[in-house]
Order: C-alpha cells, then structure tokens, then sequence
C-alpha cells in the first residue's frame, strides 16, 4: 500500500488526506507523510478495538517532511477504524477530528 500523504493548503486552511480510506490487512505497515510538516499526531479509537499497539502515533520530523508509521496488529479486528490527526505544514496547524479511516478486510 502507498504512503497516505497529508497536504495542507493555507490559503484556503483546507486539508487533505490522500486516501481518505485506506485499505489495509491484519499485519500491514500503515505510513503517513506531510510535506513541509514540522509535527503530526495520530488518535485511533473503535470501541475499545485496538489497532495498533498505541491509540496515538507521533510523527517523525525531518528533511522537509515529517513522516509516521505503525503495524497493524495481527489481531485487530476486522472493520472500519476512524482516526483523528493533527498536522502542522509550514506555519499552519490543520485539525481532523474523525474523518480519514482505515479499513481492515
């Protein structure tokens, strides 16, 4: 599966998360990337159904771009997971309160 690549746009304070689902398995390697990000937060919560080993993931910065990755566990159930994220690009800070998801089929 292809990186999920977060983009914000500040003149309009508009962001994107491209895919806004994302198809995965049991076991996958999820990882997110944000051009010219400086932090990036993640929260997972689905009815107390864990997907990875956390419920947040911090990103990584550096060279340009911050980037974060987790496995999915071996035994999260199958369904779909909505996720929050919090992304700062440039000097905009960009708030997703639930709206991308992961799907596990």
């Amino acid at each position: 599966m292809a990186v999920i690549q977060i983009s914000g746009d500040p003149v309009t304070n508009n962001i994107t998360v491209d895919p806004t689902v994302a198809n995965y398995h049991q076991g996958d390697l999820v990882q997110w990337e944000a051009v010219n990000g400086t932090s990036l937060t993640l929260s997972f919560t689905k009815n107390n159904n864990p997907l990875f080993d956390v419920q947040t993931i911090n990103g990584t910065a550096g060279a340009g771009l911050v980037t974060a990755e987790r496995r999915i566990l071996a035994a999260a159930a199958l369904g779909r997971y909505h996720y929050s994220l919090t992304v700062t690009i440039g000097t905009t800070t960009y708030t997703i309160p639930g709206c991308p998801e992961i799907v596990i089929g």
